[in-house]
This record gives structure tokens, C-alpha cells and sequence, in this order.
């Protein structure tokens, strides 16, 4: 019969555990936002994208700008902490949606703003070396070369393959195997 406490004592034990573990994946779960995702994203593309040597000299950092939305670029930096992308080091820097648009960028992201505004921002690096990627609507219209956008809850983004030769830039196979194409 001094089976029956033994028993008992492992069936709470087993049931203590599993609510760990469910209460864990929740909270993981939840970390998982919108901002994190894109941060996450934008680490991605610096590192599956190769820049012309004129545009990124050799131990020179390699400069990701956020236009336009803190939690984003918290969450790049959080992202790219310690990291880098060959001798570079990964570099975030934050710019106000009101600011005139950043230079000695590579990786130029803006969110937020009217699609007008959003084209001003990108309008002096068109035809140079900066991969531009924006959540807004149509950004592939102004000459943007990619765009994030939420299908079925799973963000995903396209890439304007004609935009990113333009600027003379190579996107990774890997990268484009999940992109829509336009």
C-alpha cells in the first residue's frame, strides 16, 4: 500500500511538468511579434544579400536603417547584437519618418507614412547599392525592392527582381525561394 502516495506523488509531478512546459511554449509564443518577425527578417536579407565592393568596403560595417518604427528597430538590434556578416559588423541605425532620408545606408527600411512619402524616402538611393524594403502598399511602385505583407497571418514579403539589379545587388537563392516575385 506504499505504492498509492509514491503513485500519487508521480502523477503530480507529471502534471507539474507538463504545466511548465505548456506555460513555456505559451510565453514563447508570445514573444513572437510583428516587430520581432520583421527584425528578424531584415538580419536575414543583410546576410543573403551580397553588395558591389564600391559599396561595401572590406571591414566596413554594414549599416541597416529603420525609418520610421522603434519596436523594429529595437528588435533588429537585438537581432544583429554580436553578429556579423563576414569582416562586417551589423550596424541599426534609427531615423525619424520626418527626417530627411538617411545616407550610408545598406539595408534601408521604412515603415509607416503615406506611399508618397515612403517614395521620397527611398527616392535618392532608386539607382544605388541599398536594399529597400517597406511594409507599405505598392512599394514596388516607388521603386522599392522589397516589400513585407500579411497573408493568412504569415508575414511574408516580395522581391522586385528588375528594382534589385538596378541597384546592383545579389539576393540569395535562398532568400527568393520565399519570396513572390514580381
Amino acid at each position: 500500500m506504499r505504492l498509492a502516495p509514491l503513485l500519487q506523488f508521480s502523477r503530480i509531478v507529471r502534471t507539474a511538468i507538463a504545466v511548465l512546459l505548456l506555460a513555456a511554449s505559451v510565453v514563447s509564443a508570445q514573444d513572437v511579434t510583428e516587430p520581432v518577425l520583421k527584425g528578424a527578417f531584415l538580419y536575414h536579407f543583410a546576410i543573403y544579400t551580397e553588395w558591389p565592393p564600391e559599396a561595401l568596403a572590406a571591414g566596413a560595417p554594414l549599416v541597416i536603417c529603420v525609418v520610421g518604427d522603434t519596436a523594429v528597430a529595437d528588435a533588429v538590434q537585438r537581432e544583429v547584437k554580436a553578429r556579423k556578416k563576414g569582416t562586417h559588423e551589423l550596424t541599426v541605425l534609427r531615423v525619424p519618418l520626418t527626417a530627411p532620408p538617411a545616407r550610408g545606408c545598406h539595408l534601408l527600411y521604412v515603415s509607416g507614412g503615406p506611399i508618397g512619402q515612403v517614395g521620397q524616402s527611398i527616392a535618392a538611393d532608386r539607382d544605388s547599392p541599398v536594399l529597400t524594403i517597406s511594409d507599405v502598399d505598392g512599394f514596388h511602385t516607388v521603386g522599392g525592392i522589397t516589400q513585407f505583407y500579411f497573408e493568412h497571418g504569415t508575414l511574408k514579403f516580395t522581391v522586385d527582381l528588375a528594382s534589385a539589379k538596378r541597384a546592383r545587388l545579389q539576393i540569395s537563392s535562398r532568400l527568393l525561394q520565399l519570396a513572390k516575385r514580381r
